[in-house]
Protein backbone atom coordinates (compact mmCIF):
# COMPACT_ATOMS: atom_id res chain seq x y z
CA UNK A 1 0.00 0.00 0.00
CA UNK A 2 2.67 2.30 0.84
CA UNK A 3 4.45 1.53 -2.55
CA UNK A 4 1.52 2.18 -4.22
CA UNK A 5 0.42 5.74 -2.22
CA UNK A 6 4.59 6.70 -3.22
CA UNK A 7 4.07 5.50 -6.90
CA UNK A 8 1.09 8.21 -7.07
CA UNK A 9 2.99 11.13 -5.29
CA UNK A 10 5.81 10.55 -7.53
CA UNK A 11 3.98 10.74 -10.80
CA UNK A 12 2.04 14.00 -9.27
CA UNK A 13 5.47 15.26 -8.60
CA UNK A 14 6.82 14.76 -11.32
CA UNK A 15 4.26 15.50 -13.63
CA UNK A 16 3.92 19.18 -12.09
CA UNK A 17 7.65 19.40 -12.67
CA UNK A 18 7.43 18.87 -16.64
CA UNK A 19 4.63 21.48 -16.61
CA UNK A 20 6.59 23.81 -14.89
CA UNK A 21 9.37 23.20 -17.28
CA UNK A 22 6.86 24.04 -20.49
CA UNK A 23 4.95 26.87 -19.07
CA UNK A 24 6.79 30.36 -18.11
CA UNK A 25 4.81 32.67 -16.36
CA UNK A 26 5.83 36.50 -16.19
CA UNK A 27 8.61 37.21 -14.45
CA UNK A 28 8.07 39.59 -11.11
CA UNK A 29 10.53 42.47 -11.25
CA UNK A 30 11.75 44.69 -8.82
CA UNK A 31 13.01 48.50 -8.75
CA UNK A 32 16.27 48.74 -9.61
CA UNK A 33 16.61 45.22 -11.83
CA UNK A 34 19.06 46.01 -14.55
CA UNK A 35 20.39 44.21 -17.61
CA UNK A 36 23.27 45.01 -19.71
CA UNK A 37 24.06 43.95 -23.25
CA UNK A 38 26.78 44.01 -25.92
CA UNK A 39 26.77 47.26 -27.73
CA UNK A 40 26.20 49.30 -24.10
CA UNK A 41 21.93 48.78 -24.29
CA UNK A 42 20.68 48.93 -21.05
CA UNK A 43 17.46 47.87 -19.23
CA UNK A 44 16.29 48.73 -16.10
CA UNK A 45 13.13 48.64 -13.85
CA UNK A 46 12.96 52.25 -12.28
CA UNK A 47 9.37 51.48 -11.24
CA UNK A 48 6.07 49.78 -10.55
CA UNK A 49 2.94 49.08 -9.47
CA UNK A 50 0.10 46.95 -9.24
CA UNK A 51 -0.40 46.62 -12.81
CA UNK A 52 2.54 47.70 -14.68
CA UNK A 53 6.39 47.94 -14.69
CA UNK A 54 8.15 51.68 -15.52
CA UNK A 55 11.46 50.56 -17.66
CA UNK A 56 14.00 52.38 -18.93
CA UNK A 57 15.13 51.13 -22.63
CA UNK A 58 18.50 53.36 -23.23
CA UNK A 59 16.69 56.77 -23.74
CA UNK A 60 13.07 55.82 -24.05
CA UNK A 61 10.71 54.79 -20.72
CA UNK A 62 7.81 52.54 -21.29
CA UNK A 63 5.01 51.48 -18.72
CA UNK A 64 5.20 47.11 -19.11
CA UNK A 65 1.70 45.36 -18.39
CA UNK A 66 2.82 42.63 -15.36
CA UNK A 67 1.03 39.89 -16.37
CA UNK A 68 2.27 39.32 -20.48
CA UNK A 69 4.92 42.06 -20.47
CA UNK A 70 3.35 43.34 -23.17
CA UNK A 71 3.92 47.45 -23.86
CA UNK A 72 1.28 49.94 -22.85
CA UNK A 73 2.16 53.37 -22.74
CA UNK A 74 5.42 55.44 -23.61
CA UNK A 75 6.39 57.52 -21.12
CA UNK A 76 7.08 61.02 -21.76
CA UNK A 77 5.93 63.17 -18.48
CA UNK A 78 1.99 62.69 -17.52
CA UNK A 79 1.25 61.99 -20.71
CA UNK A 80 0.15 58.78 -21.81
CA UNK A 81 -0.50 57.56 -25.17
CA UNK A 82 -1.29 54.03 -26.35
CA UNK A 83 1.94 52.01 -27.70
CA UNK A 84 1.83 51.62 -31.33
CA UNK A 85 4.78 51.15 -32.06
CA UNK A 86 7.30 47.73 -33.03
CA UNK A 87 7.24 44.51 -30.80
CA UNK A 88 4.77 45.39 -28.71
CA UNK A 89 3.87 41.94 -27.62
CA UNK A 90 7.50 40.68 -27.90
CA UNK A 91 6.83 38.70 -24.93
CA UNK A 92 3.17 37.17 -24.35
CA UNK A 93 2.99 35.50 -21.54
CA UNK A 94 2.93 32.76 -20.19
CA UNK A 95 5.02 30.96 -22.86
CA UNK A 96 4.88 27.39 -23.80
CA UNK A 97 6.46 25.11 -26.54
CA UNK A 98 4.58 25.48 -29.92
CA UNK A 99 2.66 28.95 -28.97
CA UNK A 100 1.99 31.52 -31.45
CA UNK A 101 0.80 35.24 -31.69
CA UNK A 102 0.52 37.68 -33.68
CA UNK A 103 0.34 41.56 -33.91
CA UNK A 104 0.56 44.27 -36.67
CA UNK A 105 1.23 48.04 -36.46
CA UNK A 106 1.68 51.03 -38.73
CA UNK A 107 4.84 53.18 -40.20
CA UNK A 108 6.39 54.86 -42.41
CA UNK A 109 9.49 52.50 -43.87
CA UNK A 110 12.52 53.48 -45.41
CA UNK A 111 14.19 50.97 -48.13
CA UNK A 112 17.85 50.70 -49.92
CA UNK A 113 18.31 52.36 -53.12
CA UNK A 114 20.04 49.86 -55.23
CA UNK A 115 21.53 52.63 -57.20
CA UNK A 116 22.91 54.31 -54.79
CA UNK A 117 24.92 54.11 -51.46
CA UNK A 118 23.58 56.87 -49.31
CA UNK A 119 22.64 55.67 -45.97
CA UNK A 120 19.24 55.19 -44.61
CA UNK A 121 17.34 54.68 -48.26
CA UNK A 122 14.38 56.79 -49.06
CA UNK A 123 10.61 57.04 -47.93
CA UNK A 124 8.12 54.62 -49.41
CA UNK A 125 5.89 57.29 -49.06
CA UNK A 126 2.62 56.76 -47.22
CA UNK A 127 2.70 54.15 -44.09
CA UNK A 128 2.93 50.31 -44.27
CA UNK A 129 0.98 47.99 -42.90
CA UNK A 130 3.35 45.44 -40.97
CA UNK A 131 2.99 42.18 -39.94
CA UNK A 132 4.52 40.14 -36.87
CA UNK A 133 4.14 36.36 -35.62
CA UNK A 134 5.96 34.91 -33.03
CA UNK A 135 6.58 31.42 -32.57
CA UNK A 136 7.79 29.52 -28.52
CA UNK A 137 10.44 27.06 -30.65
CA UNK A 138 11.63 24.80 -26.96
CA UNK A 139 14.36 24.78 -24.98
CA UNK A 140 18.04 25.20 -25.11
CA UNK A 141 21.13 25.66 -23.04
CA UNK A 142 23.31 28.49 -23.61
CA UNK A 143 26.37 30.09 -23.15
CA UNK A 144 26.70 33.83 -22.93
CA UNK A 145 29.43 36.64 -21.42
CA UNK A 146 26.79 36.95 -18.37
CA UNK A 147 27.01 33.09 -17.71
CA UNK A 148 25.74 29.89 -18.55
CA UNK A 149 21.32 29.43 -18.75
CA UNK A 150 18.68 27.38 -20.02
CA UNK A 151 16.73 29.12 -22.57
CA UNK A 152 13.10 29.28 -24.40
CA UNK A 153 13.77 30.24 -28.02
CA UNK A 154 11.32 32.76 -29.76
CA UNK A 155 11.23 33.02 -33.74
CA UNK A 156 10.32 36.69 -34.35
CA UNK A 157 8.87 36.79 -38.09
CA UNK A 158 8.30 40.90 -39.90
CA UNK A 159 6.68 40.85 -42.99
CA UNK A 160 5.24 43.71 -45.43
CA UNK A 161 4.46 44.76 -49.11
CA UNK A 162 7.39 45.97 -50.89
CA UNK A 163 7.21 49.04 -53.26
CA UNK A 164 7.13 46.79 -56.31
CA UNK A 165 4.16 45.05 -54.80
CA UNK A 166 5.55 41.46 -53.37
CA UNK A 167 5.81 40.74 -49.60
CA UNK A 168 9.39 41.33 -47.70
CA UNK A 169 10.14 39.78 -44.36
CA UNK A 170 12.76 39.30 -41.70
CA UNK A 171 13.46 37.20 -38.93
CA UNK A 172 15.05 37.14 -35.72
CA UNK A 173 15.36 34.85 -32.66
CA UNK A 174 15.30 35.71 -29.04
CA UNK A 175 16.46 33.34 -25.94
CA UNK A 176 14.79 34.48 -22.91
CA UNK A 177 16.12 32.78 -19.51
CA UNK A 178 13.50 32.72 -16.53
CA UNK A 179 16.42 32.87 -14.31
CA UNK A 180 18.05 36.26 -15.74
CA UNK A 181 13.86 36.62 -16.05
CA UNK A 182 14.97 38.51 -19.49
CA UNK A 183 16.22 38.01 -23.03
CA UNK A 184 20.21 36.52 -22.78
CA UNK A 185 20.46 36.56 -26.69
CA UNK A 186 18.91 38.13 -29.90
CA UNK A 187 20.28 37.13 -33.23
CA UNK A 188 19.21 38.71 -36.82
CA UNK A 189 18.92 36.57 -39.95
CA UNK A 190 21.13 39.52 -41.84
CA UNK A 191 19.05 40.37 -44.53
CA UNK A 192 18.74 43.61 -46.02
CA UNK A 193 15.85 44.74 -43.33
CA UNK A 194 18.35 43.84 -40.75
CA UNK A 195 21.56 45.23 -42.10
CA UNK A 196 21.59 47.88 -39.85
CA UNK A 197 21.37 45.24 -36.88
CA UNK A 198 24.25 44.15 -34.54
CA UNK A 199 23.27 40.47 -32.84
CA UNK A 200 23.03 40.87 -29.14
CA UNK A 201 24.12 39.17 -26.14
CA UNK A 202 23.67 39.81 -22.31
CA UNK A 203 26.70 40.88 -20.78
CA UNK A 204 25.72 41.56 -16.66
CA UNK A 205 22.90 41.74 -14.57
CA UNK A 206 21.89 42.73 -11.23
CA UNK A 207 18.59 41.47 -9.62
CA UNK A 208 16.84 42.51 -6.25
CA UNK A 209 15.59 40.73 -4.19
Amino acid sequence: MKKIIFSAWFILFFAQIVCAQEKIEAPIWNVGDKWISTGGMTIEVIGKDEDSYKVRFQKETLLLERSTLNRIYPVQGKKRQTYKGAQRRLLDFPLTIGKRWKDNYSAQLKWEDEHTSKSGGRSIGDETQIFESYRVLGWEDMEVQAGHFKVMKIEYKREWSSPDGGMREGKAWYWYSPEVKNFVRVQYDKSQIWSQYHDVELESFNLKE
